[in-house]
């Protein structure tokens, strides 16, 4: 009961991982990150797996697990995780309020570019 949920925590952190080591590989392997969004779908159905099976204990007419407060945190971290990641689901691959904007070309005259803070002239900042 108090270990299968940092199993599957472990193979999960197994698979982000590996993405992140591609990620930071650089220009070259960005071809290769296009399963963002699959992590954070395995990551939700991992808070679902924990939650559901560490929800037989309210069930089992008796437990001798030693410490049944540990029962109750994981529920709990189970479902909580579940709820954040749900909103950030639902932030960044549903509304896609979380994609990069894509800033506003900064006017530039041979050379130099204008931005909202000052000018920079041939790599030089000069205030407004």
């Amino acid at each position: 009961m108090g270990s299968f949920h940092a199993m599957i925590n472990s193979m999960v952190h197994v698979v982000m991982y590996f993405y992140y080591g591609l990620s930071a590989a650089g220009p070259a392997f960005q071809k290769y990150l296009w399963w963002k969004k699959h992590i954070t779908a395995i990551q939700l159905a991992q808070f679902v797996i924990v939650s559901i099976h560490i929800s037989q204990y309210y069930f089992m007419p008796s437990c001798q697990y030693q410490f049944p407060i540990f029962i109750h945190l994981i529920w709990i971290y189970g479902t909580i995780f579940f709820i954040l990641f749900s909103n950030f689901w639902y932030q960044s691959y549903t509304k896609g309020k979380r994609l990069p904007r894509v800033a506003p070309q900064a006017a530039q005259h041979n050379g130099s570019s204008i931005h909202e803070n000052g000018t920079v002239t041939n790599g030089k900042v000069k205030t407004n």
